[in-house]
This record gives structure tokens, C-alpha cells and sequence, in this order.
């Protein structure tokens, strides 16, 4: 007995690890259909042609290069296994391999026609300073735009991800807030996101919410971030009025394995850096110097210093270590493999003891290699 044909649209989306994946089916005909699947993974394609056999969906071109969704697919990773309808349930599951992770999502009919709405012309642009955040992989990713006028913002991320950058020129598309340089090497945004290997998919604005959602791609994940207007004006203070003094630690823990890191003060001029677990350094009197709340490590570039070559190592760059005055704290961030992880080291002691420096070195060296 043969199988109907779906028709109408089919939605649905699925959870995996900590991401959520969106997909949506539109049969327009009996041998046409339009494609999307949104989150961690993109593709937006239509008019695919398509047939049954039996009650799997054969996407007819889907191993040509050219065809839409061959190349969404090949360009996030993604293997197409397989596309069934569930006549009696009125059901499409798609099933993907992405990655190691094999992924069947379940799409219910949404409606027996296809419609698309697309927003009006907006009738102003965003003004002063939003920001918002959002954990990925237990990482979480920090943003700020601030509008300084119609035509120039500045653009900040941390976290995962490292971006700085002011009086960036951009102009409003309808929603989108479209940066003009992004695409020219030289351009600050544009640099920036190269070298943390992020794409910006795009900066929209939505006037009723006044919101701007920034959406990157980061590896294989797409992150979308909403920025929520925290002032009309934007502010940036810095201020730090001593040295870090003393020993401070702490630790996290990234998918199940538990970093541990020490720094230990021992003046003005040198540091022991300390850290251990999936990465294993260990080294005395390096030389630092503060640069506002910027711990900067001296020689961390020349090949024959101890932490440049343990990181090198590990496959480990070191992207930055901050002093917060006001915690009395020592940010340490790293880049290891494709993810960027901030530890929060706070104070263990006070002044390292001259006397017992030889013991506690030794000490430290122990516990970094237990």
C-alpha cells in the first residue's frame, strides 16, 4: 500500500547538550519542499525536489555539490542519514549525524499551508548601551553594543569568545543592524572574530523590545545572544590602585575534567604560576608588570620561557590575566583547543613568606602533578 505524501508544514526542535535545535518542513507540493533547520545547526533552503519510496523522504539532489542543501550541510558537518513520514501520526523525523552525535528530531504538523511573515520597516535605530550574556558548555559569553550615534557603535565580547572594538560603522537593513567593514581585514571586528575563529551571522534590532540579538557561529555551534538596553549612555571605568599581593587560587570544571590554577605574588615584578589538571604548568619567577587592571607576563612570547613553552605544550594560549582591586581576585584566561575558559583565582594568603619560599614552591610543583 503506498504512502501519502506529506503536505503543509512540519515543525519541531530538540535539546542536546544544552542546545537547541530547530527544524521546519514545508511540503509545498508532491515533489517540492522547502527545508530549514536552525541553532546549532544552519540551513535555510527551498524548492528542493523531493520523492517518496515507501515511507522515506529521498531528497533527490542532496549528494550534488550546488545544491542547497548538500552545502549547508557539508559546511556545518552535518550528515543527512535519513527523512521518514509517519502517515498515520502525520509526522516527519529527520535524522542527522553531527559531530559523534547521532540526532532524530520529530516534526508535528504546524499547518497545511506556508506562510512566511517579514517584519516592517523599522521607524528607529537602537540608542545607548545594551548587553547580555548566555552559558554555553558551561562557558558563558558576555556582550555589549553601544549605539553612539546613527551610524558608528562599539562592540564588546568576552568570555569564550574576545572581541574589543569601537566606533565600528554601521547602517540599519530594515532589522538588521549591518557592520560595513566586517568583512575587510584591517577592520577591528573583523580581526577579531578571525582570530577566535567566530563568523558574525548577523545583528538584528527589534524596536518593540528594544533589544539587538548578536548571532555568531563559534566552532560547530551557532549562538544567538540577546542584548537587553541597560542605559541611554555608555561608560567604561577603570580602576586599579595596587598591585596583587600574596597567593590566590581556585578551580572549574569544563566538560567533567577540573582545571586548577595558582598565582602566587612575589612582588611587584615576578609571579609562580601554577596550573593543573587537563593542563599542566608550573613555573617560578616570571616576570609581570600591571598594565591598568592587565597582569601582563613579560616574556610570555619568547620560545625559552617556562609558561610560554608549557603552554605551547598544551596547546594552550594564554589570551589574558586580570586583577580586580575591589574582589581582591586574578582572572586567568585561557585558550585551550576551540574553548576560551576564565578561572577566578581568590586570595589563599597574604604576603609570600621569604623564609619558606624553597617549601612552598615545592609544595605547589606536588599538587600539580598529583
Amino acid at each position: 500500500m503506498a504512502v501519502a505524501a506529506p503536505s503543509g508544514e512540519y515543525s519541531g526542535s530538540k535539546t542536546v547538550l544544552g542546545q537547541s535545535i530547530n527544524a521546519k518542513i514545508s511540503a509545498t507540493s508532491d515533489t517540492s519542499m522547502d527545508l530549514s533547520i536552525s541553532g546549532v545547526i544552519e540551513l535555510s533552503c527551498s524548492d528542493e525536489a523531493y520523492h517518496m519510496s515507501g515511507a522515506e523522504i529521498l531528497i533527490d539532489n542532496i549528494a550534488q555539490a550546488g545544491d542547497c542543501a548538500h552545502d549547508a550541510l557539508e559546511e556545518n558537518s552535518v550528515t543527512l542519514e535519513k527523512s521518514v513520514y509517519d502517515e498515520a501520526a502525520d509526522t516527519i523525523t529527520v535524522s542527522v549525524k553531527y559531530s559523534v552525535m547521532s540526532i532524530d528530531l520529530v516534526l508535528t504538523k504546524g499547518s497545511s499551508n506556508f506562510v512566511i511573515a517579514l517584519p516592517a520597516d523599522l521607524a528607529t535605530t537602537p540608542s545607548g548601551a545594551y548587553s547580555g550574556s548566555k552559558t554555553v558548555l558551561g562557558q558563558t559569553i558576555n556582550a555589549m553594543v553601544s549605539a553612539n550615534t546613527d551610524t558608528s557603535m562599539d562592540l564588546s565580547i568576552s568570555g569564550v569568545i574576545s572581541l574589543s572594538c569601537t566606533d565600528e560603522a554601521y547602517h540599519l537593513d530594515g532589522s538588521d543592524i549591518v557592520v560595513d567593514n566586517i568583512a575587510q581585514a584591517g577592520d577591528c571586528a573583523h580581526d577579531a572574530l578571525e582570530e577566535n575563529g567566530v563568523t558574525l551571522k548577523g545583528v538584528t534590532y527589534d524596536e518593540s523590545s528594544d533589544t539587538i540579538t548578536v548571532s555568531v557561529k563559534y566552532s560547530v555551534m551557532s549562538i544567538d545572544l540577546v542584548l537587553t538596553k541597560t542605559s541611554d549612555d555608555f561608560q567604561v571605568v577603570v580602576t586599579v590602585l595596587s598591585d596583587p599581593e600574596g597567593t590566590y587560587s581556585g578551580s572549574k570544571t569544563v566538560l567533567g575534567q577540573t582545571i586548577n590554577a595558582v598565582v602566587t605574588s612575589n612582588s611587584a615584578t615576578s609571579m609562580d604560576l601554577s596550573i593543573s589538571g587537563v593542563i599542566s604548568l608550573s613555573c617560578t619567577d616570571e616576570a609581570y608588570h600591571l598594565d591598568g587592571s592587565d597582569i601582563v607576563v613579560d616574556n610570555i612570547a619568547q620560545a625559552g620561557d617556562c609558561a610560554h613553552d608549557a603552554l605551547e605544550e598544551n596547546g594552550v594560549t594564554l589570551k589574558g590575566v586580570t586583577y580586580d582591586e575591589s574582589s581582591d581576585t586574578i582572572t586567568v584566561s585561557v585558550k585551550y583547543s576551540v574553548m576560551s575558559i576564565d578561572l577566578v583565582l581568590s586570595k589563599a594568603s597574604s604576603k609570600y613568606p621569604t623564609k619558606t619560599l624553597p617549601m612552598a614552591k615545592n609544595m605547589l610543583r606536588g599538587s600539580a602533578t598529583q
